[in-house]
């Protein structure tokens, strides 16, 4: 049947598929069986981003070598367990090409096979990302291992194009709205996967790195320069000079419709005022004017404080009435930060407020969800349609994959987004949300507000900062991508 069929679709993490058991993997148990090979045991949940081999060279003079880990005896358990793994699956893979099937054979894998071309949509979600990412899904830990199974699936951390568990005789093409190059390991992980390069860049740890990308990777341990944004950019922007050579990006026509950008300004309430200077006298700072890396691990308690402040609803309240009041019938996005209380304080107030509005949390089944998705997805087309709600209230974290394009125009920034020290990771999330109805297919001009709350007497306080920085025009062409 498949060597009949014009077209096979699998999913990407395929060999990571949960049998009856937890533990149980029905493709890698079959791979197996077909190959008469070693046991492939389930991807290990721990250090993902590790891809299975080294190929390269070590560089001395870092802090440690290949067989030097001090203090770091758990995390080499943790690599054996990701080599082994990879050296399983290629093993089998080896064995099981050197095999003949007859042509009546069932359930020959797919690795047997060569394809004329390889497809995989939603491709960044193979590659690297950080556990913040991971944190998105309800069952984190097993999001993890499909993840690790697809990348091993895609032969990610294999130089040898021939070698990989899928081959192609035309080429692989990968499909993605999602910005490629948010991190370095990233653009590590996808100049490996379209052909290989040798990369300069800076990293904490250059063995993780050299693992990720399969390939020699000489490191400036540059530990300041890796922290700041125009060494970010520029590290960024050299390696989009290969990578924009190797992988074509279909941007499509140039969207005919406009963006425009609002911030609307509000003081603190004299109450909130308090808890906040209350907040950051721990850290032995008495001013409104001050930058979250000025808090260090107690920023999270002052930015839930401005998160959900009585002058931040007010402000909702008031966007969502001007623009109900010029469009009645509009819908709106509203995109919040759960990390810091953001997505927490805007669900409260528009509870308590009255207004009909619609919301997906782990409460609700994969069904359910998509369903309320569906509702904000298409325009009106009868009377039930048009009785639903017109406000959808998503995290920045729900707000990949959906296209909104078509019934909505106006997007709401409840609070900014802010993570930590990693701007072009926090654009890039902002920019995504936006792209949920800022793409094409829109036809009306596109509106984003930001509500921005100060001091009680209009001090420049954290959210100017943190917009400011999202904003920055050299982060936003990181965070998209867009070195042209």
């Amino acid at each position: 049947e498949i060597c009949e069929a014009d077209m096979v679709i699998v999913p990407a993490g395929i060999i990571e598929d949960q049998g009856k058991t937890i533990k149980d993997r029905p493709y890698t148990e079959l791979l197996t069986n077909k190959a008469n090979g070693i046991k492939i045991p389930p991807a290990p949940s721990n250090g993902h981003a590790e891809a299975p081999t080294i190929e390269g060279t070590w560089v001395r003079n870092m802090q440690s070598g290949p067989s030097i880990y001090v203090g770091n005896t758990s995390e080499q358990k943790h690599r054996d367990e990701q080599a082994y793994y990879g050296y399983a699956y290629a093993e089998n893979i080896k064995k099981l090409r050197t095999k003949n099937f007859d042509p009546d054979e069932r359930g020959v894998p797919l690795e047997y096979f060569s394809w004329d071309r390889v497809i995989v949509d939603e491709c960044h979600e193979c590659l690297v990302s950080t556990k913040r990412q991971d944190q998105v899904s309800r069952s984190t830990e097993f999001k993890v291992q499909a993840r690790r199974g697809a990348r091993e699936f895609l032969g990610v951390g294999c130089t040898d194009a021939s070698a990989r568990p899928l081959v192609a005789r035309t080429a692989f093409w990968g499909l993605t709205g999602t910005p490629l190059l948010e991190t370095e390991a990233r653009v590590t992980e996808l100049a490996n996967l379209m052909g290989g390069t040798y990369l300069t860049g800076s990293a904490h740890h250059w063995r993780k790195e050299e693992r990720e990308s399969g390939r020699d990777i000489f490191l400036n341990q540059q530990e300041e320069g890796s922290k700041s944004r125009e060494y970010r950019c520029a590290i960024h922007n050299s390696c989009h000079d290969y990578v924009g050579a190797a992988c074509q990006r279909n941007r499509g026509e140039q969207l005919a419709v406009q963006l425009e950008r609002k911030q609307i300004v509000v003081n603190m309430t004299e109450s909130d005022g308090a808890k906040f200077l209350k907040s950051i006298k721990v850290v032995n700072l008495e001013s409104y004017s001050i930058r979250p890396d000025q808090l260090g691990e107690k920023a999270g308690d002052v930015l839930t404080v401005t998160a959900s402040s009585t002058a931040r609803r007010e402000a909702l309240f008031e966007i969502i009435d001007s623009i109900q009041k010029d469009e009645p019938h509009t819908k709106i996005i509203i995109f919040a930060n759960a990390v810091y209380g953001g997505h927490e304080s805007a669900l409260s107030g528009l509870k308590s407020s009255g207004r009909k509005f619609c919301h997906v949390d782990d409460s609700h089944s994969v069904l359910e969800q998509n369903e309320i998705i569906s509702w904000f997805r298409h325009t009106d087309a009868t009377e039930e349609d048009r009785a639903r709600p017109r406000i959808l209230l998503l995290s920045f974290n729900q707000a990949a994959g959906h296209n909104l394009q078509e019934a909505c125009h106006h997007v709401i920034m409840y609070d900014p987004m802010y993570s930590g020290s990693d701007a072009v990771a926090d654009a890039s999330v902002e920019e995504q949300a936006l792209g949920r109805v800022m793409r094409q297919g829109q036809r009306e001009d596109v509106t984003c507000y930001r509500i921005l709350v100060r001091g009680p007497n209009g001090e420049k306080c954290l959210d100017d900062c943190i917009i400011e920085r999202n904003l920055d025009e050299d982060v936003l062409r990181a965070a998209t991508s867009n070195f042209d």
